[in-house]
């Protein structure tokens, strides 16, 4: 997941905005907020554009003047038909954000590409560059149909070799690929790819897949990951190119190694050059000092609107590198047309009140993460820590001894939610009731837990000791992130370290950068690592709930071990080995029902023994839109399981105006 960083909240504005009227009822009401209708009433322009025209404007002037091919032959034989989700769009217009990122990739996350992709605003699979597939009965052999005549950003020809170049060249290179893919791997082999013809290619595996499809729609699609074009590609891989030429290349690009300087060439966000199947292709990259990122329109893309009139409607996408006070005043202002990074709930008072002169809306989208959460490291490195930390007595402790009532009215107006981290309710997989054990604000019942765990002795200040006798210091870490609606962390976990105090538990809560965090934490060299949690569609992203990953930031090292096949790591306790072969099954289980009931399983533990101790939850993660913007989706999950806004589909989307952005 990538979090969306700002700067921390002062008290000041804590305490005022905590008191704040105007929040409560911007919160649990506003029907003006979110009206979906646009902020002025102006007579529609026609977009410069005649709108009966089959393609944009400007692509049509360039097939007039004979440097673009006509239509008819830039379209696939059979293109997938998208249906507005409101009305077939006018062409032209720009569609701004920000980002804290040093790179386009965020930009390119929404511009998705995939042989399948998410239905809008769901989880459900259906066809992208891939028109058609079969899967054998025992689930080991996809056989993906190709859409015959899609064409890259640059004309040539999408086909089979491609996806094999990728198998090939790439995948089975160890010096690109040191580790190959785990969504890619089942029952401890790696797929086989390979063609049939020009545009039929199988996927083989050596156990049944049964999560391959989700897994397409989830990695397959982001930054195009499965599609890599040979024709452009191969110019720079040791194996179709000769040494001295590439030998060369390297030296005049700055590189020392071939594979830095591959990679340079192959990344989507790094490359403009490179060909893309994307709605929009990469024009100006976020390099060096240069804060900002353009992607203008694809005039190869594969898809039409059900008038047969190419897709995108939107010329090009920009997005600038920004601080996020200054991201939330473009907001505010209506200087970006969609906006959901960095933006806050505390931000929704003043976005109310401007929303009508600048021209803007604002959506409450589900959140995918809406918890600020205490990962409990079930792998600690200091022993006596671990055992704590696994002792289940500790974890419901310092749970009831939380003052969730209060949390939730100084974070979010009493509008938030209380649940422990155990999915969301628009997961597939999410069980009702859950998330509600040790919720309880109860101080004499959480003092009476950590003095069973072996906590019952006490210094001179009142502060538990550990069985050891030493101090008991615990350490949330945290950075500084605003995802999916949260209010900013280091607040919360405030708060949280003045509860624990009042049990006798010593706190203390440190902020340190992202990536550092990122470091730390995946080295599991965190006691309570602080962050939020992944709600849906884990089962194609498991290491939330099952340690699969040394991103499993609640046993680190347990999903190390998972990850490397028991080189590295720590080998789990019988309880977490259970989960990673629940997990296990449920990847290779082609029955739908039988899946549901293992991710349950899953899903029970944590319900039963909350390795990860929540807060409350942000009521909603609002998304910044232009008022003019048409065919945005009113009610879908911010996700980045989803590509965030891809889930409405980005290439639909079009300006009421377009003349006016």
């Amino acid at each position: 997941m990538s979090a969306a960083r700002s700067s921390g909240m002062e008290r000041r504005d804590l305490l005022r905005w905590s008191g704040s009227t105007i929040l409560g009822a911007s919160l649990l009401s506003g029907c003006e907020l979110l009206s979906t209708d646009p902020s002025d009433k102006k007579k529609e322009s026609g977009g410069g554009s005649n709108p009966d025209a089959k393609e944009a404007p400007a692509l049509a002037a360039l097939v007039k003047q004979g440097k673009l091919p006509p239509l008819a032959q830039r379209l696939p034989k059979s293109p997938v038909v998208v249906t507005p989700v409101k009305q077939v769009g006018q062409y032209g217009g720009t569609i701004r954000s920000a980002t804290t990122s040093q790179s386009a990739s965020q930009l390119l996350i929404v511009a998705r590409e995939g042989l399948v992709e998410w239905a809008p605003g769901k989880t459900e699979v259906v066809p992208g560059l891939a028109e058609s597939w079969d899967i054998t009965e025992d689930g080991r052999v996809y056989t993906f149909h190709l859409r015959e005549g899609a064409r890259w950003s640059d004309g040539h020809p999408f086909t089979a070799d491609d996806l094999v170049f990728y198998y090939e060249a790439i995948l089975s290179n160890t010096v690109l690929t040191p580790v190959f893919p785990t969504w890619l791997t089942i029952g401890g082999k790696p797929v086989r790819i390979a063609k049939v013809d020009d545009h039929t290619v199988t996927f083989s595996f050596e156990a049944p897949h049964g999560l391959l499809l989700r897994y397409l729609a989830f990695r397959g699609a982001l930054h195009g990951a499965l599609l890599w074009p040979k024709h452009y590609l191969s110019q720079f891989h040791p194996d179709f190119t000769s040494k001295a030429k590439l030998d060369q290349q390297v030296k005049d690009s700055g590189y020392k190694e071939w594979m830095d300087f591959f990679l340079s060439r192959s990344t989507p966000a790094e490359n403009p050059e490179r060909p893309v199947m994307a709605a929009w292709r990469l024009t100006k990259a976020m390099t060096g000092g240069d804060t900002r990122a353009i992607a203008e329109r694809n005039p190869y893309y594969w898809k039409v609107d059900t008038q047969g009139r190419q897709l995108p409607y939107v010329d090009r996408l920009v997005q600038e590198r920004l601080d996020p006070e200054v991201i939330t005043l473009r907001a505010i202002n209506g200087n970006l047309d969609l906006q959901f990074e960095t933006v806050s709930l505390r931000d929704l008072p003043v976005l109310a009140d401007s929303a009508d002169k600048n021209g803007i809306r604002v959506l409450r989208w589900a959140s995918d993460a809406p918890w600020i959460a205490m990962y409990m490291n079930q792998s600690d490195k200091d022993p006596v820590l671990r055992a704590l930390m696994q002792n289940i007595d500790v974890r419901a402790g310092l749970s009831h001894a939380l003052n969730r009532g209060e949390l939730n009215k100084l974070l979010y107006s009493n509008a938030g939610g209380i649940r422990q981290p155990c999915a969301v309710p628009q997961d597939d997989y999410y069980l009702e009731g859950s998330g509600e054990r040790f919720t309880e604000y109860d101080v004499a019942k959480a003092n009476e837990l950590l003095d069973r765990a072996g906590l019952d002795r006490r210094d001179a200040e009142g502060m538990r000791l550990r069985p050891d006798g030493r101090p008991l210091s615990l350490l949330i870490t945290t950075f500084t992130y605003e995802y999916g609606g949260t209010v900013p962390s280091v607040d919360a976990y405030e708060i949280v370290r003045q509860h624990w105090q009042k049990v006798g538990v010593r706190a203390t809560v440190q902020n340190v950068a992202d990536t550092l965090w990122s470091e730390r934490a995946t080295s599991n060299l965190l006691d309570i690592p602080g962050y939020t949690v992944g709600g849906i569609l884990w089962d194609v992203d498991p290491l939330w709930y099952v340690p699969t990953s040394r991103s499993t930031y609640w046993a680190s090292g347990y999903g190390e071990w998972y990850e490397t096949g028991g080189k590295q790591g720590m080998e789990p306790p019988e309880q977490f080995r259970k989960l990673q072969d629940l997990y296990d099954r449920m990847a290779s289980e082609i029955d739908d029902q039988a899946r549901l009931e293992l991710g349950h399983q899953i899903l029970r533990a944590h319900d039963e023994n909350v390795w990860m101790i929540g807060t409350v939850t942000a009521p909603f993660a609002p998304v910044v839109a232009s008022a003019d913007l048409v065919n945005l989706l009113d009610e879908a999950v911010l996700s980045y399981r989803l590509h965030f806004s891809a889930t409405s589909w980005m290439e639909q989307l079009a300006y009421r105006n377009p003349d006016e952005h």
